[in-house]
């Protein structure tokens, strides 16, 4: 049974009618409500931050103030690729950082409309090279939120065709698998999703395609090679409408014999793991325990 606070949060999410705001961002032409783009000063109690540029944008990297592991975590944020970070994805962070010692480095990518997926890759692969020159890969940990959880499996699949080492491990949190959105299971699960609006999801998707076709696996993973990938972990909520996706991942993951790990957690929310409630909580120990295994 869900937790008092979740089923709380779910009301206030109608209340505010949040299935609207992504679509009222279009309808406005504003994307930085609620943005977080650097990291809050409370997060500089816990951890060393240390920012570089790559192409002129900021790369953050948080690091524990005393003892380090050997892990280190890409962090690919979410926001619909017209977002920049919020206030939950430095205190999830920082949580992943205080409770494996481990390091996280996360770019500031290129966002839509003013940019397209093309100039987020052209970020976020050098970025990721850089790092596999330091860290082994069986070290590197690729993980992603939402739109980030898309972006990872993408980032993957073009890593596989440019025979990159792939990641140790492949962390993808509420995914956005598939930015077309036609997926028919998507509309039985919509009327129990308080969060997440098709329509202005499918605009933002758009917008981060620019020229290129919605199914390209660029922008839309989901349709693209899933062999020769790394363990992956993915975790989403009952009523979150990427959820119709994420099965339907789990299933082509099967048939082609990858390795998924597959987490769907009861009436939870979209990316409820970043939230604060008893569920979140037992996701993030549980993300926390598959990295240490």
């Amino acid at each position: 049974m869900a937790s008092i606070k979740s089923k709380a949060f779910i009301v206030f999410l109608r209340l505010i009618r949040k299935k609207s705001f992504l679509k009222m961002q279009f309808d406005f032409g504003k994307f930085d409500f609620y943005q977080c783009p650097k990291p809050p000063k409370k997060i500089y109690d816990t951890c060393l931050v240390e920012q570089t540029f790559i192409q002129g944008r900021p790369v953050f990297t948080l690091h524990p103030k005393h003892s380090r592991s050997v892990k280190h975590i890409l962090y690919l944020h979410g926001g619909a690729y017209v977002q920049n970070f919020v206030r939950q994805h430095w205190t999830f962070m920082a949580f992943l950082v205080q409770n494996l010692q481990c390091s996280i480095t996360t770019p500031d990518y290129p966002l839509a409309p003013g940019f397209t997926y093309k100039d987020a890759f052209q970020m976020v692969i050098p970025l990721y090279k850089e790092l596999l020159d330091r860290v082994p890969a069986h070290n590197l940990i690729l993980m992603g939120d939402s739109a980030g959880g898309g972006f990872a499996l993408a980032l993957c699949q073009q890593l596989q065709q440019e025979k990159v080492t792939q990641p140790g491990q492949l962390f993808l949190l509420s995914p956005w698998l598939d930015i077309s959105l036609t997926n028919p299971a998507i509309q039985a699960i919509d009327p129990l999703d308080p969060f997440l609006g098709i329509e202005g999801l499918q605009k933002a998707g758009i917008s981060y395609a620019g020229d290129t076709d919605v199914h390209n696996p660029m922008v839309s993973p989901i349709n693209g090679s899933l062999a020769a990938l790394p363990p992956m972990y993915l975790f989403i909520g009952s009523r979150d409408i990427l959820a119709a996706d994420a099965r339907k991942l789990m299933i082509l993951m099967q048939k082609e014999k990858s390795t998924i790990h597959y987490y769907e957690y009861a009436e939870m929310v979209h990316v409820w793991m970043l939230m604060n409630f008893p569920e979140s909580r037992k996701a993030r120990d549980q993300i926390i325990s598959l990295i240490k295994q």
